[in-house]
């Protein structure tokens, strides 16, 4: 209709000129018919060029309407590829995490089938995934099994988080005691619409399997009786390390630096207990490679491991911690050395020449050993005392520092402490992380406390997340808190 007006106004105009010449012809030129039909003619001229000029601006104006829906729609589509190639990525990463970790995985809605699984799932029950999508979680795990679990199934349905030990019997008879949580999803959902199964069966449970048993699926080997820690090993060396000498890789890694020193800030809770200390820092450690490949922190772990490679990275981490500070006091005198907190493993421990070596790099780079303080979890230290007796006899004299890491892990005793003179007790981050909900863990954290100030070690909690966490371990009297809520790990030297 808007077209056709402009149209009709030039059909009128013409009309009107016509009109106009053969009324001059047949009136013989009288004047006032001119100058009426000229007035005539130019208002529709003049109505004319309005509607001309208000069309070409409306023209003008869904042309550039246009040209920006266009430009809209153009951005919208770069959304969406780059959306969907992120997606493409982050189900690749979340596939390879899910497929690699050593522990089994399922999801089970409320009719109680088993809807999503990782492959050390199916591997353990020797399925397919066709032989488990779909299908009962009491025909997938079987009866015995199912029945040990059927309370615990009830109440996770009911929104509510379980977890505790139990046999698994796989369908073929072989058993395993694992540790099985369950976790409703979506969490805090009174009638969730399914749960999380999640089974981690411990070490000493596993037996290797025979060569002809191993098979391979895609790049991963596969070992259809071992743990899935061996899957796990296996796609994080074909991850982390390129190449056909996963041993060899680590090795030219240390030789070439390419480790880097991070470090997490330990926080004094009271003003007392910092006293002499100064800055206290955990010092980690990372791999380049994981920042390339986007694995998790510490991957290269269990393949250093595996190749007996801890001890040299035990000492490749105290020398160039050493070498750190030393340049960094060179370079500001007034610098003050924090205390640095360094893990040791089981394998550096039993190492009669380690506690030599850390003298040596001490005079070497003119080092107070008082900055020196070695983590020793509390496994390593109930499975290597005599050990752990010699390395604290040789280096506590020179000054360094001790604490006994993950107290609480394995059980509540300071039986070990008889002998061993530890500077400070790092509580185990799965008491602490429970001690707001858990009134057994806060006990348990409060009775730690005690004892420790009755024997003069110091305590640090870990994995310390939250004001109210950190606001009942003041309370509760514990000198130190490390963690999330206190600091991120960072590159050493970073300001936490």
């Amino acid at each position: 209709m808007r077209t056709l007006l402009p149209l009709a106004g030039v059909a009128l105009t013409v009309l009107l000129g016509a009109l106009l010449l053969v009324t001059i012809y047949f009136t013989l030129f009288d004047l006032q018919w001119i100058v009426f039909l000229a007035g005539v003619l130019f208002a529709a001229i003049a109505a004319t060029a309005s509607q001309a000029s208000k069309a070409q601006w409306m023209i003008a104006r869904r042309t550039r309407q246009l040209q920006r829906t266009k430009e809209a729609l153009a951005d919208e589509a770069a959304r969406r590829e780059r959306a969907s190639q992120a997606q493409i990525q982050a189900e690749a990463c979340l596939q390879l995490i899910n497929d690699a970790l050593p522990v089994m995985i399922a999801y089970v809605d409320r009719d109680e089938r088993c809807r999503q699984h990782n492959r050390a799932f199916a591997q353990w029950g020797r399925h397919s995934g066709d032989e488990i999508e779909g299908r009962l979680l009491r025909d997938v795990i079987g009866a015995g099994v199912y029945g040990q679990l059927k309370q615990r199934i009830a109440e996770a349905l009911a929104g509510k988080k379980t977890q505790g030990e139990t046999g698994w019997r796989r369908l073929d008879g072989e058993t395993a005691d694992c540790t099985v949580t369950l976790l409703p999803f979506p969490p805090e959902t009174e009638r969730p619409p399914g749960f999380y199964l999640l089974v981690a069966a411990h070490a000493e449970a596993w037996s290797a399997p025979p060569a002809a048993a191993v098979e391979s699926v895609g790049d991963v080997l596969v070992v259809p009786n071992a743990s899935g820690e061996s899957v796990y090993l296996e796609s994080m060396t074909e991850q982390l390390i390129s190449g056909a000498d996963p041993r060899g890789q680590l090795v030219r890694a240390l030789q070439e630096d390419h480790f880097i020193l991070f470090t997490q800030k330990i926080r004094p809770l009271a003003p007392a207990a910092g006293d002499g200390d100064g800055d206290i820092a955990e010092v980690l450690l990372r791999l380049q490679e994981e920042e390339k490949n986007m694995l998790p922190p510490g991957g290269f772990f269990p393949i250093a491991e595996r190749y007996n490679l801890m001890e040299e990275i035990d000492r490749w981490v105290v020398r160039n911690l050493l070498k750190w500070c030393a340049k960094k006091r060179r370079d500001n005198r007034a610098w003050r050395t924090p205390l640095y907190c360094v893990n040791l493993c089981g394998a550096t421990l039993c190492d009669a020449g380690f506690a030599p070596y850390v003298e040596g790099e001490l005079d070497r780079y003119a080092m107070p050993a008082e900055s020196l303080c070695f983590e020793i979890a509390e496994p390593d230290l109930l499975d290597h005392y005599r050990a752990v007796h010699s390395l604290m006899h040789a280096l506590k004299p020179r000054g360094c520092r001790f604490t006994a890491d993950a107290f609480g892990s394995v059980k509540v005793s300071f039986a070990s402490f008889r002998e061993l003179k530890f500077d400070f007790i790092k509580i185990d981050g799965s008491i602490i992380q429970n001690i707001v909900r858990e009134r057994s863990d806060l006990a348990k954290t409060r009775a730690i406390a005690v004892a420790c100030r009755n024997l003069g070690v110091r305590t640090i909690a870990e994995f310390v997340e939250s004001d109210e966490t950190l606001a009942l371990l003041r309370d509760i009297g514990i000198d130190y808190a490390q963690g999330f809520g206190i600091g991120k790990p960072g590159p050493i030297g970073h300001s936490a």
